[in-house]
């Protein structure tokens, strides 16, 4: 009995050695790797543009209010969003639209106004301004009247990578810095009604898709049309994004290939995208669409619905670099007037390269998985599953 005491002392104790040694010979080269992520401060002048206006709305935050808005580039909340409007009690995780003041929220539309294109920054505006009037109307006590929340990641002070998620009823934007790189991904922008104060949210993401569809031959209408239900393939998330490192190869080969297409199609396909990629700033979109048009050939068009303006209608877009979607949520009855799009990276590059499963992000996870150590998974307290 004493014999099995001390051999199990003697590996409990070996286990405790293997684990220090490690943090004492190792730290130096893992604060080195996480350095490697976290990208030098750029010197890009459109960069620095937008460090300068973070910088100004984070600065006119609160102590407390900053500190409830920040986390960690990673943090599990850049995957906790929903399309579904708060309840009026809800946390959803950052600064509620609620609790700043008309300078602090003019100063976060300033952020907004210098990440977004023009046509981007006035769709996002409508909706986060007028769409909520429907909602008002239904259990007025219930809802949050501003159902929109602000999350920081990183610190554009100290560091060149770092982001912030606006994140409410119709609206989710992830936005990420890193280094001379901006992502806006994955980004929903929905809309109940249609059209606020005259203008149509979403026109042209209806209509040039409809024009598309509508120049068809009756052999690429078949490769196009789908029968079934309408509704988002990879939509918005719920609690935490379910579609986080999602596997899209199920989707190649399904519908239109651009390859099919004639070169006024192809031009019309083209423009379809750019409606979504030019939401974001047009220097940074360039960016994104020089890598769509490298694999435009092997783009896939969906279509589900009627033909005209007044029919419900869904479609996706399906590039190497890019997922599009567009659905007219509701069973049909009446003009549409509630529409949820969502825009997406299926190449892995949704939240950048801080999103989770991207890498170990603890120090026993790097001991576990990287490939210089190996360590067996039975020295920690839990399982890491090999990849």
């Amino acid at each position: 009995m004493l014999r099995k005491t001390l051999f199990i002392l003697i590996i409990l104790l070996a286990a405790c050695f293997v684990a220090l040694t490690l943090n004492i010979f190792d730290s130096a080269e893992v604060e080195a790797e996480k350095a490697v992520e976290i990208a030098e401060i750029s010197t890009k002048l459109s960069i620095v543009a937008l460090a300068t206006v973070m910088k100004s709305f984070r600065n006119s935050l609160s102590e407390e209010l900053l500190a409830d808005a920040s986390f960690p580039l990673g943090h599990k909340e850049s995957y906790s969003w929903s399309n579904l409007p708060p309840a009026r009690d809800e946390d959803r995780g950052g600064i509620a639209f609620g609790k700043l003041s008309v300078d602090q929220l003019t100063l976060f539309h300033k952020v907004l106004d210098a990440f977004l294109s023009d046509e981007g920054y006035t769709k996002v505006s409508l909706v986060t301004t007028k769409a909520e009037t429907d909602i008002s109307k239904i259990r007025h006590s219930f809802w949050n009247s501003r159902p929109y929340f602000i999350a920081l990641f990183g610190n554009p002070e100290t560091d060149g990578s770092w982001g912030f998620q606006l994140d409410g009823h119709h609206l989710s934007l992830n936005f990420l810095v890193h280094g001379d790189e901006v992502s806006i991904v994955p980004f929903h922008i929905g809309t109940q009604p249609t059209t606020i104060n005259g203008t149509v949210v979403l026109k042209d993401e209806r209509g040039k898709a409809l024009a598309l569809r509508n120049s068809l031959n009756a052999k690429q209408k078949e490769m196009a049309i789908q029968t079934g239900r309408r509704g988002l393939k990879v939509g918005p998330g719920s609690t935490t994004d379910p579609y986080l490192n999602y596997d899209y190869s199920h989707f190649v080969g399904v519908g239109l290939k651009a390859s099919d297409m004639n070169d006024a199609q192809k031009e019309n396909l083209r423009n379809l995208i750019k409606t979504y990629v030019y939401n974001l700033e047009t220097e940074f979109a360039n960016v994104w669409m020089k890598d769509i048009d490298a694999g435009f050939e092997d783009t896939y068009f969906v279509w589900i619905g009627g033909t005209t303006e007044n029919d419900y209608i869904y479609y996706r877009v399906f590039n190497p670099a890019v997922w599009i979607e567009f659905n007219d949520e509701g069973r049909g009855r009446g003009a549409p007037n509630h529409i949820h799009t969502i825009t997406r990276s299926p190449n892995g590059n949704d939240y950048g390269i801080f999103a989770l499963n991207s890498g170990p992000k603890t120090l026993l996870e790097h001991y576990a998985m990287a490939d210089h150590h190996k360590v067996n998974n039975e020295l920690f307290d839990y399982y890491i599953p090999e990849k």
